[in-house]
């Protein structure tokens, strides 16, 4: 009995080792290497949509600049920036890559050190911090680089089990709980491009729950002075951690370089949206003023905020203090989970409220830090989440904008609302109201718009704007300015989805609009955009329905255009085009126009196809049955009209299609062709001409006639009167040809028959008196200009402008002769 016992026993123990080792064996932990870093490395940029290069060799920081006039700037980085007097400099920190770890404490506030994420100010050279920089964290003998941003926690991740657990401090820090491969790498750093701007990068693995991750900061896509800092999580298949992400930050807006406490209030921006704060250079710290700005408008954006002051404490979900000696703030705070209404920040807190005054039942006070300091810090938090292996990838971010006094940043952006379909979709012959959203992010400033530009793609017809418009494009001034304290200034226009939509990118339109503009007091011409896209349903029933001009006359083999310039009697070409492409067709329809004012129907020009056309219509309407149109077939039908009027007129056509039926029974109303064909009737200059001419040229009677005589003349009958249709120079002539079948002469005897100087004229602006001649002689010396319908020159022809030779010899009578007139261009 005893021995059977004893084997009993031993098999059990056997049993039980092996047991446990059956039951360890799947949670051994494989190390990560830097392989497994650059792996990672390469999945996140899959989705933030950069090509990196790997700095590598304890590699500097960069610096990258967003221009907000041509001396300010707003810069990111990681680490410093700055040297010991404040200049910024760039690619001075090498201590980004190393491994995170608690500083000495500034001021008694916790620190941690190396790879933190930095933006401030560039004003003319010098460092204007936004983030606070312990006075030792600059680039140089004496200095402390990884020092840069030392009381911001930045990127935390919360757990239910976090030590103390519901509380945001430092031991869920990201960066401080990165593992080190090397001894002191724990990042790898990386640079690219991101919309012509620099992008900056650290990937690590945060050991705490096996994650890698990527610290990512970039330029905002808009130009704007935005920097978006974001987070990507990766779980590469390690377990299912669950968590929650938190970012938080002490901010210092001042010129400052000595690490002095910034002290002011910071506010609401409305809407769960973010906060906002504004420094003030009566405390001849931040001179300039300037405002911060954090706010969600990103993907990946923070749900919840809380403004706080920070202190000694470590823990960033409290507020602060009711007083320096009070005990910390406990509604409202923001820590892990959304367990009640205390619990979410100042989220709910209503547009430019003030953060660090809190309500209680005695009414208002200051939230301050345990100095009566209201050091102004915040916190961001992002709904809790949970990593699966299939789901392996998690984003948070944040935008960070900035500003000096006197700047302007102008933002724009573009809403579409269909005014016809409820079904959330867009159709063809949808009525929509695009509305453009503008505002002066800057502060105390003003910014003016000078330009406003849309050109509505193709598949939208615009119908209505109150700015002036050719077409489908939008070109107009507004004669609008606004501050950063105004109300958005809006422009809402309306437009309609014609029936090209859907050949336009497959239906995938997208509206641009472009608002050029300058602040108030300079000459920083800036242009901004926003862009909507509006997807099309592609229907059933899907075709084109144009109509073109061409001017016959003129160019009778010429391409068909929407618009073509026509004189009266020119024979205009019509043609209108429709072509269906959907899996429905037209089974029948009528065809029907109306020839505008200024033109007329050309007799028996009517075409389906080439093949002539009954008209059902009379005089300059158009109509017929069109029968069935079959589908992917350009169904062209023409028609000629002569102009009639002689006088300038814009001349429009837009053809119908009505009494609609396919050959799926779809219900459509009357199609319109897409845009008007366009005749643009000009009135035809006037032709160079005289309207009247002198009859007769009297120069009286004589007596006797034994010496020779020079007669001026009595008086001039009729007048001299001239059309000249070019805005050009022009001359007008006169001339005599003694010697010709008209010269002066009684029953053939002419007056003269030396061959001398019968004739003479007195040109303006001359004291001489010319001989006329066969030759042509101007009136005036120096011409005439211009366009004339009837310009009276009769005072250059009137009395004392001519004189007579009439020599001793000639016998009594009465002399008639004629001279001739001319009227030509003057060559430039």
């Amino acid at each position: 009995m005893r021995k059977f016992r004893l084997i009993s026993r031993v098999s059990l123990f056997l049993l039980a080792i092996f047991t446990l080792f059956l039951t360890n064996h799947p949670t051994e932990v494989q190390a990560v290497s830097l392989s497994d870093l650059r792996d990672a490395a390469d999945y996140f940029a899959d989705y933030d949509g950069i090509k990196w290069t790997e700095q590598t060799t304890t590699p500097p920081n960069q610096v990258g600049k967003i221009p907000i006039n041509n001396t300010v700037s707003l810069d990111y980085t990681f680490g410093s920036a700055r040297n010991m007097s404040g200049k910024v400099l760039t690619g001075g920190d090498t201590t980004i890559t190393q491994q995170s770890v608690a500083g000495s404490p500034d001021n008694g506030i916790p620190t941690i050190v190396n790879s933190k994420m930095n933006v401030f100010i560039e004003n003319n050279g010098k460092y204007y911090s936004i983030i606070h920089q312990p006075k030792d964290a600059y680039i140089g003998t004496g200095g402390n680089p990884g020092d840069a941003s030392g009381t911001s926690i930045d990127y935390a991740l919360l757990t239910g089990s976090s030590n103390p657990g519901s509380t945001f401090t430092s031991s869920m820090n990201l960066l401080m709980n990165s593992t080190a491969f090397d001894g002191k790498t724990a990042k790898l750093f990386y640079t690219g491009q991101y919309n012509n701007r620099p992008a900056f990068r650290l990937v690590g693995y945060y050991g705490k729950q096996n994650l890698f991750y990527e610290l990512l900061l970039r330029a905002a896509p808009d130009g704007a002075p935005v920097v978006q800092r974001e987070l990507y999580v990766y779980n590469s298949g390690r377990g299912t951690p669950q968590f929650q992400t938190f970012f938080g930050e002490d901010t210092d807006l001042t010129s400052a370089t000595d690490g002095q406490v910034d002290n002011v209030p910071i506010y609401a921006i409305g809407g769960g949206k973010g906060l906002y704060i504004k420094s003030s250079n009566a405390t001849q710290i931040a001179d300039p003023a300037s405002k911060l700005y954090i706010d969600n408008n990103i993907d990946g954006g923070f749900k919840d905020f809380m403004g706080r002051v920070i202190s000694n404490g470590t823990d960033w979900s409290v507020k602060g203090k009711q007083n320096a000696s009070s005990s910390d703030i406990t509604n409202p705070k923001l820590g892990f989970e959304d367990l009640s209404n205390n619990n979410n920040g100042d989220t709910a807190n209503g547009k430019d409220q003030n953060l660090l005054k809190v309500e209680s039942s005695s009414g208002f006070y200051n939230v301050v830090d345990g100095n009566s300091k209201q050091n102004t810090a915040y916190s961001l938090r992002w709904p809790n989440v949970t990593l699966s292996p299939q789901n392996n990838i998690a984003h948070f971010s944040s935008n960070l904008g900035a500003m000096l006094s006197g700047l302007t940043d102008p933002a724009v952006t573009e809403s579409v609302n269909n005014e016809t379909s409820t079904d959330g979709l867009n159709h063809v012959g949808d009525n929509l109201t695009i509305t453009f959203t503008l505002k002066n992010n800057g502060y105390n400033s003003k910014w003016v718009i000078d330009r406003i530009l849309d050109s509505l793609p193709q598949g939208l017809t615009l119908t209505s704007s109150v700015i002036a418009s050719s077409g489908n494009t939008i070109d107009g001034n507004p004669n609008e300015s606004i501050s950063d304290s105004d109300a958005a200034y809006q422009l809402t226009i309306g437009a309609k989805i014609n029936s090209s939509a859907p050949s336009n990118n497959g239906g995938k339109l997208v509206n641009t609009g472009y608002f050029t503009g300058h602040t108030a007091g300079d000459t920083d011409t800036k242009t901004i955009s926003a862009s909507a896209n509006i997807p099309v349903q592609v229907p059933k029933f899907n075709y084109r329905f144009q109509n073109f001009v061409r001017n016959e006359t003129t160019d009778p083999n010429g391409d068909f255009t929407s618009k073509a310039t026509a004189k009266k009697d020119n024979i205009i070409d019509y043609k209108v085009d429709f072509n269906s492409t959907g899996s429905d067709s037209l089974k029948n329809s009528y065809f029907y126009d109306v020839l505008p004012n200024g033109l007329e129907l050309v007799p028996n020009s009517f075409t389906l196809n080439g093949s002539s056309i009954t008209n059902s219509e009379s005089g300059n309407n158009l109509g017929f049955m069109t029968g069935a149109l079959n589908n992917n077939t350009d169904n062209i039908i023409n028609f000629k009209a002569k102009v009639t009027s002689p006088t300038a007129l814009t001349a429009p056509n837009t053809a119908q299609l009505t009494h609609i039926t396919t050959s799926q029974t779809e219900s459509v109303p009357t199609i319109n062709a897409e845009e008007p064909a366009i005749v643009d009737i000009q009135t035809e200059p006037a032709a160079t001409s005289f309207n009247e001419v002198p009859s007769n040229i009297d120069f009286g009677s004589i007596n006797s006639l034994d010496l020779e005589r020079i007669l001026p003349n009595k008086s001039t009958t009729g007048k001299l009167r001239v059309t000249h249709g070019s805005d050009t120079q022009f001359g007008v002539n006169v001339s005599y040809d003694n010697n010709g079948s008209n010269s002066i002469a009684n029953n053939g005897q002419k007056l003269v028959q030396d061959n001398g100087d019968s004739l003479l004229f007195n040109q303006a602006d001359t004291n001489n008196w010319a001989a006329l001649s066969p030759e042509e002689t101007p009136i005036k010396t120096d011409g005439f200009s211009g366009s004339y319908t009837d310009l009276d020159l009769t005072k250059y022809v009137g009395s004392d402008k001519w004189k007579l030779r009439v020599p001793a010899a000639t016998k009594a009578g009465q002399y008639n002769g004629q001279i001739t007139w001319s009227i030509a261009d003057t060559p430039q």
